[in-house]
């Protein structure tokens, strides 16, 4: 039986200090139950891996689809996340060997690479290390974080807040569909819903956010007219403003709630609902039990889909000088809530699969 190539790939880091993030066996794509290892220092990132025909290695770092790229992607975004750093990179080396005999290598100096630039700020909630590994193995789930893990850390980067927002976005969009397993949206919020509110380990980061906000403070942070206008813009829409409003009973969203039904009130009176709808407030209010994963459902889905879909279809006007407005207040808050649910999801992984 022939001989099978060894691959040693190295990745020095700036710094001295050599602590060990991670160190285990990986699996690779196609690898089935033959594994790599991986090795993650503060200092040192290294690669090894073993396979039965000789790889380019100019290709390796061009090729996303390659294995070895894919493995080199999750050891630096699991350092990322760990040290809440982007690495500066040294040199990357890449050897290919056949028993004793170095074939193929590749040197790429720091000359060569790319300013990959800086965090802009800490990540708004710590990563769970446990929960982080999943990113090494092969499944959909695990594909899917890395993903997500990529637009994070790419928001973390960006100085304009909207920008910032959409990379969010897409990390958020990848990780409900993920926990909905359906293509359409509406179907994965309410399965994301149902989750939260089951799970309250599944968003603890962001209930702290949370925790504390007024009803008087819920009102203000929100364009709710503008959110009740477009959701539900004409008669024919009664049933599902009723149904919306008879989801919650947090106390904080039901006297909201009270103070914009003006903006429905003869939708539901020509309905009929009116009386179920204002019952239902009233009852919630005098219950007074919080419920924060409910405010965060609201806000996280319901309110941010809305956000995003009217930059999404080019409904705002567009910065065009570099002063400060309200939406690009709103957006940062917004963003900031949405990062910690993000890494919350990845936190709770192991609940959904």
């Amino acid at each position: 039986m022939a001989r099978k190539y060894q691959y040693l790939l190295q990745i020095s880091l700036e710094g001295s200090a050599s602590d060990n993030l991670f160190k285990n066996d990986i699996q690779y794509a196609g690898g089935g139950s033959r594994l790599d290892h991986i090795t993650i220092d503060e200092n040192l990132i290294t690669l090894k891996c073993e396979r039965v025909s000789l790889i380019d290695l100019d290709g390796v770092f061009i090729n996303y689809q390659s294995a070895i790229y894919s493995q080199v992607a999750k050891g630096i975004s699991f350092y990322i996340c760990s040290k809440q750093a982007i690495p500066k990179i040294e040199r990357i080396s890449l050897a290919a060997k056949r028993g004793d005999n170095i074939v193929s290598e590749k040197i790429i100096t720091k000359a060569e690479l790319k300013d990959p630039g800086a965090l802009l700020s800490k990540f708004t909630a710590n990563f769970d290390i446990n929960s982080l590994k999943t990113i090494f193995d092969e499944s959909e789930k695990s594909s899917t974080i890395l993903k997500a893990i990529s637009y994070l850390i790419r928001s973390k980067t960006k100085v304009d807040p909207f920008d910032q927002f959409d990379s969010l976005w897409k990390a958020y969009n990848a990780i409900y569909r993920i926990i909905g397993k359906s293509k359409k949206d509406h179907d994965c919020q309410v399965a994301l819903r149902n989750f939260l509110i089951k799970n309250k380990c599944a968003s603890k980061n962001t209930a702290k956010k949370i925790t504390g906000i007024s009803a008087t403070s819920l009102r203000s942070l929100l364009r709710w007219r503008a959110l009740i206008l477009n959701d539900y813009e004409n008669a024919a829409k009664s049933q599902a403003f009723c149904d919306f409003i008879l989801r919650y009973k947090d106390p904080r969203i039901m006297e909201v709630i009270r103070e914009i039904l003006p903006y429905r009130t003869k939708f539901l009176t020509d309905s009929n609902l009116l009386e179920t709808v204002e019952d239902h407030i009233d009852k919630n209010i005098r219950n007074n039990v919080k419920c924060d994963e409910e405010v965060i459902a609201l806000i996280c889905i319901k309110y941010m889909y809305f956000v995003r879909n009217k930059s999404a279809h080019g409904e705002r006007l567009d910065r065009i000088i570099g002063l400060k407005t309200k939406e690009s207040k709103e957006i940062k808050w917004l963003s900031d809530l949405l990062e910690t649910l993000i890494i919350d999801l990845i936190n709770a992984n192991h609940i959904y699969h």
